[in-house]
């Protein structure tokens, strides 16, 4: 069986998932770079951002992907 949570990264830290979608990049704080590396690395074996080019290309590490 399989569980489907839905939850914030944060309360996630220091646990994992097998799959973790992240959305609603906040990328005006100014601690963003940390909330988005604990978020990654929640995820055992996939990650999926899904936000707009427009949003990712603000990211100094997703613009080269998305440009």
């Amino acid at each position: 069986s399989t569980n489907l949570v839905a939850d914030t990264f944060l309360r996630f830290k220091g646990l994992e998932r097998p799959a973790v979608v992240i959305t609603d990049l906040s990328l005006v704080s100014d601690r963003y770079p940390v909330r988005m590396h604990i978020a990654l690395t929640r995820a055992l074996t996939t990650a999926s951002i899904v936000a707009s080019k427009e949003v990712l290309s603000q990211d100094p590490i997703f613009a080269s992907a998305v440009s």
